[in-house]
């Protein structure tokens, strides 16, 4: 059935990935890097939205084509 070498090295490199995601699940909940996180992703939004990118769109061409 797994007689084929590459089927039997996919076969382990799955159990090892679902190991990996099983075993994450047991650790706790940790609240201060998730804050973190928020408070990063609301930073980036602020930075990178539909205006500021709109504006910078002309630049970002201009580098493109090599005006400046």
């Amino acid at each position: 059935m797994f007689n084929n070498f590459w089927g039997i090295i996919i076969v382990l490199i799955l159990i090892f990935a679902i190991y990996k995601k099983l075993s994450n699940l047991n650790k706790p909940y940790d609240e201060e890097k998730f804050i973190i996180q928020y408070q990063n992703q609301k930073k980036l939004g602020e930075k990178i939205n539909i205006k500021n990118l709109m504006t910078s769109i002309p630049n970002i061409a201009s580098y493109y084509v090599g005006v400046n």
